[in-house]
């Protein structure tokens, strides 16, 4: 692998680890103050909106600085990165499944292509973090 290769690599962990602390952070804002972006008109009831407050503001809002803390650090990289791609992943699993349970319509679709752009990212930046050549130990 080039040098070049060697520092693109090398930064594409900590690019994909921000971006995914950003839009997880501008999700949970988004959700916490307006529950309706998330859920549409589908949950009325006081206890309704709330839950989503809590499932899509603070959730993803402690996720989010949770990777963010993962990119200002540079020792905790690797397990920001792999706690942000093992919640998403199962956070997609689980939305696909309830959707091959429950069936699909237009807001479902909407939420799993919004999820699957950090998903995505998590993983581009864990796998390329994984395929860095290690350094060399001095004799």
């Amino acid at each position: 692998m080039s040098t070049s290769t060697q520092r693109l690599f090398s930064k594409v962990p900590r690019a994909a680890l921000l971006l995914c602390g950003l839009i997880m952070c501008l999700a949970a804002v988004a959700g916490a103050l307006d529950p309706s972006v998330i859920s549409g008109t589908s949950v009325l009831a006081p206890d309704g909106i709330t839950s989503i407050r809590v499932d899509f503001g603070g959730f993803h809002l402690g996720l989010g600085l949770f990777a963010l803390y993962g990119v200002a650090f540079p020792s905790f990289l690797k397990p920001g990165l792999t706690a942000v791609c093992t919640t998403l992943s199962l956070v997609v699993l689980t939305r696909l499944a309830g959707m091959g349970l429950d069936g699909v319509n237009d807001a479902q679709t909407t939420i799993l292509s919004r999820e699957l752009v950090p998903f995505a990212l998590s993983w581009i930046g864990l796998l390329c973090l994984v395929r860095q050549p290690k350094p060399a130990i001095p004799a």
